[in-house]
This record gives structure tokens, sequence and C-alpha cells, in this order.
């Protein structure tokens, strides 16, 4: 689970427009993360997509009209103790009336009632877009301290293909958790296309947002994660390799980015896509991955290796397919040990992050994971027993143990790894932080 989104009330706004159906996927998705979501939807926008739906999605009641509940001055409880309004879609309508200061409806009275960081999602015509009305609209929004995440490019619902619509909520949720972690106070901001993890905040021209936001767990730190298997080349086609699909790695570099860190991730071949806002750096070999940690190690001050490094290469490298032959029923390779990076970086003497391992073991397992740790000179090392067929390599499930050299300090039962990196980067950076502090 998402932890900067855990508990969260979060003001879900839908308007008219043709995107409002992509809504439904953004509300189910903050509230799969822990959020509190409240849908505000404009008149417009129940012609699109039922109240039904989103009430079932959210577990609250959607509200519309601005009168619907009088005694209680509605518009002003929702938009009370709220941590984020979000508008998506939002119209070029609505975006005009934000503008104007107008609360003819529940979601502007609720947007203009609110203290807390306000983000909208245009989603229009690309005619309307790129009107010079629209521009100059979007522009005041960001000047006053709302966020303004720019739309995609592609086709649109009135047939023409070009700006104008709206992100996909996976990529907004991925925004969402960016600015709930990096701001303290409030950013104006346009939220270009692949621009990823937002950057450190700057003073606003109108501070309009005024709520105070916790800080994230991981701003300030600078990680460096390794993920995924090495390629070991023996002639042009063959190399040796191994089954690690990259995905606890690239889970961690995710969620140390929504947490607020500068991310590295160094990755041997997979195919999984760049996490939001992390730096990528695609090698091959084991000494292509040493290469790469050692042109970043100094400068961070965190290393968490979980690729699954081949423990050995080719001493010679042939420069032509190696053929088969009537009269050969074997063939003889000569391996050499490849440098061991972890310990590479545990054993530095100056300039050592906090270091992290991570333990594929399928026999011994605790007794194989705390040898590693000392031999090493990790801080921490995560064991996981590759030998279950339901978790370890390929699986998307995974279940650990940790331990530092004065024994165990976690467990976490199977789930998926993706909750575990969030409990791992949450127990990684407690522990780093107190690394740093007594360096």
């Amino acid at each position: 689970m998402d932890t900067q989104l855990k508990n969260r009330k979060i003001v879900l706004g839908v308007t008219g427009g043709i995107a409002a159906y992509k809504s439904c996927t953004l509300c189910r998705l903050l509230v799969k993360a822990g959020a509190d979501v409240f849908v505000c939807m404009t008149e417009a926008a129940t012609h699109l997509v039922g109240s039904d739906t989103f009430e079932a999605l959210s577990g609250h009641k959607v509200s519309i009209g601005i009168f619907s509940d009088t005694k209680s001055i509605s518009h002003i409880a929702l938009a009370k103790d709220a941590d984020m309004v979000l508008i998506a879609p939002a119209t070029a309508n609505t975006l005009g009336k934000i503008v104007a200061g107008m609360a003819d409806n529940m979601l502007t009275a609720v947007t203009l009632a609110a203290t807390c960081p306000v983000v909208v999602a245009p989603s229009m015509n690309t005619n309307m877009y790129h009107n010079i009305a629209t521009q100059e609209n979007l522009k005041t929004l960001a000047r006053r301290g709302i966020y303004v995440i720019t739309p995609a490019s592609g086709d649109l619902a009135c047939g023409v293909v070009g700006d104008g619509r709206m992100k996909e909520p996976e990529d907004i949720f991925e925004d969402i958790c960016s600015i709930l972690n990096d701001r303290l106070p409030h950013t104006p901001l346009m939220i270009e296309n692949g621009q990823g993890r937002l950057p450190s905040p700057k003073a606003p021209l109108e501070l309009t947002q005024t709520k105070l936001l916790p800080k994230s767990l991981g701003l300030g730190f600078k990680v460096l994660i390794t993920a995924g298997p090495t390629e070991e080349q023996i002639d042009p086609v063959r190399y040796i390799s191994n089954n690690s699909s990259g995905k606890m790695g690239f889970y961690l570099a995710q969620v140390a980015a929504q947490l607020g860190a500068d991310v590295t991730l160094i990755s041997g071949p997979v195919n999984l896509p760049t996490p939001q806002g992390v730096r990528r750096i695609d090698v091959k070999s084991a000494v292509q991955m040493l290469h790469a940690v050692e042109a970043f190690v100094t400068d961070s001050d965190i290393m968490i290796g979980t690729a699954a490094v081949a423990d050995f290469r080719c001493e010679n490298i042939s420069p032509i397919k190696i053929k088969k032959t009537e009269d050969q029923d074997s063939l003889t390779i000569k391996l050499v040990k490849n440098p061991d990076i972890l310990a590479t970086v545990g054993k530095r003497e100056v300039q050592r992050p906090y270091t992290v391992g991570f333990a594929a073991e399928t026999n011994n397992c605790e007794e194989h994971a705390k040898e590693k740790l000392v031999r090493k000179n990790l801080d921490l090392i995560v064991l996981n027993d590759v030998s279950r067929q339901d978790i370890g390599f390929n699986s998307d499930d995974n279940e650990v143990t940790v331990f530092d050299k004065d024994g165990q300090v976690a467990h976490f039962d199977k789930q998926s790894k993706q909750t575990i990196a969030t409990f791992l980067m949450d127990l990684i950076f407690k522990a780093a932080k107190q690394y740093k502090n007594a360096n």
C-alpha cells in the first residue's frame, strides 16, 4: 500500500468531459492505495458516468447539487480537512469558472473553499485546449498555486489527433503521489508530459493553498538500486544468465521515488517499464554493472542491491559463433569469478552509503543470508527463498525476512512485491536516517 496516500482525504472532482470514464479507474487506484475519496460531480458529468458507479468505488455518497444538504453547508464540509482537491477531467468551462472565482455548482464551490493543494487535469478538444483563453486560464491557475497536469497528445473523441487527451489514470496517480510527498509548502507548477517526479519546491507567486503537508520519508536521500539479471556472453549469440525478472528492484525504485528520493536504477536486461521519476541505466554484464555502480555510488546515500549478478563469466568470449561438430560430444568453457558489486560497496572506507543486499537462497536460507551480511559488510540483508514456486523469481509475490548484524529485524508474509517494496523502503529510509546521523 502506498503509505503517502493512506488515510488521505481526497476530493475527486469529475466534470462533463468524455474522459470522465477514466476517473473511475483513478478513483479505484486512490482507494486501493488507502485514500479516503469523496467524489464531486458536475451535472454534465452525470450524463457520462452514473453517480452510483463512483459511490460503489469510493464507498461515499457522491456530491452533485450545491443545495442538496443546506444544513451542513456541504461544500464547506467537503473541503474541510481535505488533503487535496483533484479535478480530472477538468473541462475548459470548469477551468474558466475557477479562474473567475465562480461557485455556481458544488465542485467550483468546493474548489473555492479549499485550503489544500488543488490539481486539475484538463481534457478537451485540441482547438479548445490551444485557444488563447484556455491557455491564459491555465497560466493563471498555475500562478495562483494550482497544479496543472498538462494533457497528452493522441486520438480525441471528436475524431482528430492532437493535444487535449487527459493523461492516463496511472500517470495521474503517480503525479498525485509526488505532490503529496514533495510539497512543503505548495508549489505552482505545470506538470509536463514525461517530466517524471516533480522537482524541489519553489516559492509560489501567489500562495492560495496554505495547508502544510508532512515531509516524505525519502526526501533528501539519493538512492542507488541494482536490479535484474546479468548476461555473461559466451559468443555473439549465447550467454549465461538467470531467472531474475527485476520486479523487486523496479518496485523498490518506484516506491523510493514516490516517497521523494532521487533514484538511480541500474538494470540488467529485463522487459519492464522505467518507474516514473527514476533515472535508469541499462547494462548487460556484471563488469558493466560494477562500472555503472562506481559512477554513482560516491554520490549516493543508500545502495540497494537486488540484482542477481552472475558469479562467473567466460574467461575468453568467442568472437564468432561456436559451432558443434560431428566428432564433438562436449564443450569446455573456462569461467572466471566476477567482481562482487555489493561487497565492493559495503567495504568502502570513504563515502560509503547505507548498504542493503538481497539473498536469494534455496537451502539453509537464514544461515547463508547472515553469512553474506557479514562477508560483504552490509547494513541490512533481505532474505527470500527462491526454491518456492509461489514467490521469488518471476513471481508477482514475495515473502521476505530482514536481518541486520544483531539479528532479525522484520518479517513480511507472502504478499505482492509492490506491497513488500513499500514496507521495505519505509524500513530502509528510517534505518538510513539513523546511519546518516551517526556518521
